[in-house]
């Protein structure tokens, strides 16, 4: 007579399968449950239809103090990172707003100290965001195809110097020339003419004001920004200048 199989003892097979799928399920409703926020009212109702459900048993639960709490909201989570978290679009607005009209108030003290050389025709000053640009032609700031700069300039620094002290930013000075090119034994190319002219310009502005050099920064555009159009000698005049622009720092 064959033998009976002996039955396995415990739950059957299938059950560690289920309970695995259970496990999961209830991972995955929690996570749910965590990303979602939580309406006090919809809370209070499951508290008490849980109460009714365990007999009539007061079950004590706890509502997040403040809906900023739910998980929810990204800034609410503890993290070493919320620090940097970038600014909103109206601060970094009012930060703009605030430059420029910074960049405004310097562009009329420049005004006021430079009236007589604006009358003149020896300075232009112009705002353009946070920046203010005050131009000089060649034939105030320099000898032609020269890089030595001239006793006006020297004079229209001294009178800037309370300004540029003023301010904060980064000063920037910046050489130009016109479209003819020049070959000589000191300068190959109107690069090296309008690069020399923004340095000798920074050095002369530290030497008279006593500003810290890292505030400083040289650019020799050459002739490849021009004002007008190099076809006349009165527009390359205009072309052949000088920048010095003070950048107003973004608060």
């Amino acid at each position: 007579m064959p033998k009976a199989k002996a039955q396995s003892s415990g739950a059957p097979a299938w059950m560690a399968t289920f309970a695995d799928l259970m496990a999961l399920m209830m991972c995955f409703f929690v996570l749910l449950f965590s990303f979602s926020q939580i309406d006090e009212s919809k809370y209070r109702l499951m508290v008490e239809s849980m109460s009714k459900g365990f007999g009539g048993q007061k079950v004590q639960l706890q509502t997040p103090s403040t809906p900023s709490a739910s998980l929810s909201s990204p800034s609410s989570i503890n993290s070493p990172f919320s620090q940097f978290q970038a600014p909103s679009r109206s601060s970094r607005s009012r930060s703009r707003i605030q430059t420029s009209e910074s960049a405004s108030a310097t562009a009329r003290k420049v005004k006021l100290v430079m009236k007589d050389d604006i009358a003149d025709g020896k300075v232009a000053v112009e705002t353009m965001g946070n920046t203010v640009l005050i131009r000089l032609p060649e034939e105030v700031a320099f000898p032609p195809g020269s890089d030595i700069v001239s006793a006006q300039i020297s004079e229209i620094i001294d009178r800037l110097a309370p300004v540029m002290r003023a301010t904060t930013g980064t000063i920037m000075v910046t050489g130009h020339t016109d479209d003819r090119p020049i070959s000589s034994s000191e300068f190959e190319s109107n690069w090296e003419l309008s690069a020399d002219r923004a340095v000798a310009v920074i050095h002369q502005i530290v030497k008279q004001t006593g500003l810290d050099e890292s505030r400083f920064a040289a650019v020799g555009n050459g002739s490849t920004k021009p004002i007008a159009p190099n076809d006349t000698p009165e527009n390359r005049a205009k072309n052949r200048r000088v920048e010095i622009s003070i950048v107003e720092e973004q608060k």
